[in-house]
């Protein structure tokens, strides 16, 4: 009881510092994220991933690169897809293993410690390929390939997996490459200056990944003339994390034959011929993690550029409404050049759902597997100790009931991810630039308060602005 108030108590705290992080109370994030990283538990690491988006948003970018790092290195000590080429053991061996684990369980997947799931470890080299972007640069190439080759490594688990336990009765896992991976790529073989072939061949990439993310025209059109920007000029980027990304809730998942095959196969080894499916307990559902995303009102980031001294006004540009005392209402115009609103180029949450939605068969059998488990080890010690008819039955239902009533289902999870990771890119003038940003809804309209910045323009050259935007509150990574 004292463990499960223990846990109740850090995953409140973790759903706490969630809310503070979203209305920008980054101190507040930071310090009970912190609580709960520094406490061993099994919510440490989760803590610890949400921590690492709170470092990066209040400008600790070298606190935050240490952090993933750090967890990066970890999770690859027991990740499936890192162990690819490493010479372990096949795939289907390590499911059995898993499968060991989870049998030997008495409670449920809250008490063991703490796995990402596929997506978070590529999201981990993605958000590390963030970090280097707010600081040298130096390293975002790297990190990004890392991701893209980590992503292609779940695929070949997915494939595996379909191939060792019956193929005709499940889909492979969608793990498509980041459209992120390619546009970064050409985004820095453009600025060399002369690896414009290597460019153009990672914008239609680009394109082939996302098709509705139109500046990829334009990116094409640039590198196929090899003509990185106008004279004296240079370009800004802005990478914007947009939206509460997805979480993981509970629910009740009925218990589909395709599940039932796979956990059979996980509980029974194929040691035994006569072991069959009709040895399992009629099990109609089970509790099971889902992807929920957060609704949040933001749909892009504006970005406008001062053209002269003063504060800014505002004008009917947008909207005709009057700019509220929170900064909400239309955008500036008069003396701001507007050089426009960030434009989806990853949808996290999109991803995250659809290859949660294909991993689903395995997520069920896990916990069908468990909870059969128990029915199975209850039925044995009512045989041992002798009780048949109304009693034995009683005794079976009691027990059982007992037991599997205090699963509960494993949400813990990356929370802090973004909906979307957005990009804007605008040619300037070389010099200094103030700029302002501000998030706005799906109708154009600002939507809080706008934050001001600096950028300065290299002549042909790439300047890098990082902007973390999970809601009406949004933060300038400086």
């Amino acid at each position: 009881m004292l463990l499960s108030s223990g846990c109740a108590t850090q995953l409140a705290s973790i759903d706490s510092a969630r809310n503070a992080f979203v209305t920008g109370d980054l101190h507040t994030a930071a310090a009970m994220l912190g609580e709960v990283a520094e406490s061993n538990s099994r919510f440490a690491d989760p803590a610890r991933l949400d921590l690492a988006v709170v470092q990066l948003a209040s400008g600790d970018v070298d606190g935050a690169t240490e952090e993933l790092r750090s967890l990066r290195d970890r999770f690859d000590e027991t990740s499936e897809a890192a162990a690819i080429g490493g010479g372990g053991g096949g795939l289907l061996t390590g499911a059995k293993t898993l499968s060991g684990e989870a049998l030997s369980m008495v409670t449920d997947d809250t008490a063991r410690v703490f796995k990402p799931a596929g997506y978070e470890e590529v999201m981990i080299r993605t958000m590390l390929s963030i970090c280097s972007l707010a600081g040298d640069g130096m390293d975002a190439e790297s990190y990004i390939n890392q991701a893209s080759m980590h992503q292609e490594k779940w695929r070949k688990v997915a494939d595996a997996r379909q191939r060792d336990f019956f193929p005709d009765a499940l889909e492979s896992t969608p793990h498509q490459e980041l459209a992120l991976a390619p546009y970064l790529r050409g985004v820095l073989r453009e600025a060399t200056h002369h690896d414009f072939d290597d460019a153009q061949r990672n914008y239609r990439l680009v394109s082939a990944i996302k098709p509705d993310f139109r500046p990829a025209q334009d990116d094409l059109q640039r590198a196929t003339v090899g003509n990185h920007s106008q004279p004296d000029h240079g370009a800004l980027y802005v990478f914007a994390l947009v939206g509460r990304g997805p979480v993981l809730a509970p629910k009740d998942a009925p218990v589909t034959s395709a599940a039932i095959s796979i956990a059979s196969v996980l509980m029974f080894h194929g040691e035994d011929k006569n072991d069959d499916i009709t040895r399992l307990p009629r099990i109609t559902s089970v509790k099971v993690p889902t992807v929920v995303v957060p609704p949040s009102p933001i749909a892009a980031v504006a970005v406008t550029r001062s053209q002269a001294a003063g504060p800014p006004t505002v004008g009917p540009a947008v909207g005709p409404q009057d700019a509220g005392p929170d900064g909400s209402g239309p955008l500036p115009s008069g003396p701001f050049q507007m050089l426009g609103a960030t434009q989806s180029l990853t949808d996290v949450a999109q991803m995250v759902q659809t290859q949660a939605a294909a991993e689903q068969p395995w997520t069920i059998a896990r916990s069908f597997a468990r909870q059969a488990s128990k029915e199975l080890a209850v039925s044995k010690a009512r045989q041992s100790l002798g009780l048949t008819g109304g009693v034995g039955s009683a005794f079976q239902f009691a027990a059982s009931t007992a037991w599997t009533a205090t699963e509960k289902a494993d949400t813990r999870c990356w929370g802090l991810l973004p909906r979307e990771i957005q990009v804007l890119r605008a040619e300037l003038p070389v010099g200094d630039h103030p700029i302002e940003l501000a998030p706005i809804g799906a109708d154009g309209f600002s939507i809080g308060p706008q934050r001001s910045t600096t950028v300065r323009i290299a002549n042909g050259r790439n300047t890098y602005l990082v902007v973390v935007a999970p809601s009406a509150n949004l933060h300038v990574v400086e």
